[in-house]
């Protein structure tokens, strides 16, 4: 299918917009000007990107730590989850959770899971809670390669497929969980190659190619969406810069890092927007700047922002 201008200009400003997020983020930490537990998503922008893209803004995300992007797209507030990563009332969830356990239920963003593999249970509970209400939305979960070899894997995908729940499981494949490769944790190439011993329908494709990624993801939301069950996507991806920014990244060969970042997703997926007439560079350049605008914004309004009162510790604790 043809992806119309305007959407794949969206594509472009989240995936710009989480670049000059994580570049920025990256240079605070590194001058002490802040703290927070933050984990680079550079190289993978377009995926979550597309995924937030194509769902519908009352389909629900349950997302994973290494993905701000398809939050974004979903219309998440850069600068509340900015305030949420540095601890301040403002945030998303006044705070309390950080960046890695934030959720937005007016982007029905509805979990975002530190915790490896916790989601993936999580997100067939809201597919089944769709059945249940009767209604047709679906539930796209995005994780990482590394949670694939947690027992919830297995678990979220047996349920999903024996009950037929609205559920498309997106997995970034960054070839390294934490500090391991995945060929030396997996038996096999791909994650979707796993599916097979759940009949849930899976592929693998390049997570920097925007049409192709686009399609599958809008094949397996209309399958979920019309009653035939999950799916798993399978993006394929890197991961620029270590786990955590403590990570020296001495497990990956040398030169593989550099290698990969002179083949960025991002930049080839601008100038095949301008080769193929999808977009000028004057379109491009604008979002580009309003991205850069959009994180110093969101700095601002985080760094003013106050701390929470000692008495919201006794706050929210329990449902009223």
């Amino acid at each position: 299918m043809t992806i119309p201008k305007a959407q794949l200009l969206d594509v472009y400003a989240v995936a710009a917009l989480g670049k000059e997020l994580d570049d920025r983020v990256q240079q605070l930490l590194m001058a002490g000007t802040i703290a927070t537990t933050w984990f680079s998503w550079r190289g993978s922008e377009l995926i979550g990107a597309v995924v937030g893209t194509v769902m519908r803004p009352e389909d629900q995300l349950v997302a994973y730590y290494r993905d701000g992007m398809s939050q974004f797209a979903k219309g998440s507030s850069v600068q509340r989850l900015f305030a949420e990563a540095l601890g301040k009332a403002t945030g998303t969830q006044k705070g309390k959770s950080g960046w890695v356990h934030s959720v937005d239920l007016d982007a029905n963003v509805v979990m975002n899971s530190g915790v490896v593999g916790g989601q993936l249970p999580i997100a067939a509970g809201w597919g089944l809670a769709s059945v249940l209400r009767g209604d047709d939305k679906v539930t796209v979960c995005t994780f990482g390669d590394g949670a694939a070899n947690e027992g919830a894997f297995h678990e979220a995908l047996t349920l999903a497929s024996l009950w037929k729940l609205p559920v498309v499981y997106v997995c970034h494949n960054n070839r390294y969980a934490e500090h391991t490769a995945f060929d030396k944790t997996s038996p096999v190439a791909h994650v979707a190659d796993r599916a097979a011993a759940y009949d849930v329908p899976a592929v693998t494709v390049d997570g920097g190619d925007v049409p192709t990624l686009w399609d599958a993801m809008g094949t397996a939301i209309e399958r979920a969406r019309t009653g035939g069950g999950p799916s798993l996507v399978e993006a394929t991806t890197y991961r620029f810069r270590g786990h955590t920014r403590y990570d020296p990244m001495r497990y990956i060969p040398a030169g593989e890092v550099d290698e990969q970042v002179r083949a960025d997703p991002l930049p080839l997926f601008r100038s095949w927007l301008v080769e193929q007439g999808r977009a000028t560079e004057a379109e491009l350049a604008a979002l580009d700047a309003r991205a850069r605008t959009e994180v110093e914004q969101a700095w601002e309004f985080a760094r003013d922002s106050p701390f929470p009162d000692a008495e919201e510790l006794l706050a929210d604790v329990y449902a009223s």
